[in-house]
């Protein structure tokens, strides 16, 4: 682990439940998904989508 659980203590029943009840765990969660849906758009040329990621992409779902 990069980082320690100890010292971030939920005070309600809702907050302990939470999917991801870490702040480094939301943070990296949330800079994971500003990277798919916005750095990878944003770089990916027509060579990639086209002839490598929608093959990728077709071939992992069946």
């Amino acid at each position: 682990m990069f980082y320690r659980e100890n010292g971030q203590f939920k005070s309600t029943y809702r907050a302990d439940q939470q999917i991801f009840p870490i702040l480094q765990d939301r943070i990296a969660i949330l800079a994971l998904l500003a990277v798919a849906f916005v750095v990878v758009p944003l770089t990916m040329s027509d060579y990639w989508v086209r002839a490598i990621f929608t093959p990728f992409l077709i071939l992992s779902m069946a």
